[in-house]
């Protein structure tokens, strides 16, 4: 038998394509607090986003401006956006607070509830042009399941989306950003892609945490 190189794709084998039932299967959802928020969330009765925090008293808007303050921040970008009212949640944790929550698959049924499909690309908007990519990512959380199945189908690798991280994701991630400075974002967009934001509006109640608390080990 013929070996192929690490990386050969024979080009006729067919790609098989994920269904959005598998994809439905795999999917899951985190949102990740510290333990002084996860006191707040017991006492409130859910999840809040951080505009709710401030105007219920739970913090004040000078914390925010603390960077030391809380490693779970919303961001003063977001804030700009008004994407501090939404409670954002992931499909795998970041690392940010000691505390992970899994959420309900039924959060994408929530009156109101968002999807950005460029993930975290709103830090990295440098023109008009890239703001209104961001903007138009934002998709209704009912229709996430259907974009992410054409998505996942559109990678070099699905199971990026998954998790996996090999030399060929390191390639795609270095000629983004190398192409993105002569004005091509395609490949550094795709990179973020793979981090969609779940923005659930207002609060979340406790009734949408599927599995109870997770520490992280100190």
């Amino acid at each position: 038998m013929e070996n192929k190189p690490d990386g050969f794709v024979d080009p006729n084998i067919e790609k098989k394509e994920i269904s959005e039932a598998e994809v439905r299967a795999r999917l899951h959802f985190y949102h990740q607090t510290t333990k002084e928020k996860w006191k707040k969330i017991i006492e409130a009765g859910a999840i809040l986003s951080e505009k709710e925090l401030v105007e219920r008293g739970f913090i004040t808007a000078e914390q925010l401006e603390d960077d030391l303050f809380d490693e779970t921040s919303t961001g003063s970008l977001d804030r700009e956006a008004g994407r501090d009212q939404y409670v954002f949640a992931s499909h795998v944790p970041h690392g940010y607070g000691e505390i992970t929550l899994e959420l309900d698959p039924s959060i994408l049924e929530i009156k109101g509830a968002k999807v950005a499909m460029a993930g975290d690309w709103l830090h990295y908007c440098d023109s008009e042009e890239g703001r209104k990519y961001f903007e138009e990512s934002e998709i209704p959380a009912s229709e996430f399941v259907h974009y992410l199945t054409k998505f996942i189908n559109s990678l070099p690798d699905p199971e990026w989306f998954w998790g996996k991280r090999d030399e060929k994701l390191k390639e795609l991630i270095g000629e983004g950003f190398k192409e993105s400075s002569s004005g091509n974002s395609q490949k550094i967009r795709t990179f973020w892609s793979l981090f969609p934001e779940i923005m659930l509006p207002k609060e979340l109640p406790l009734s949408f945490i599927k599995k109870g608390l997770e520490e992280k080990n100190n």
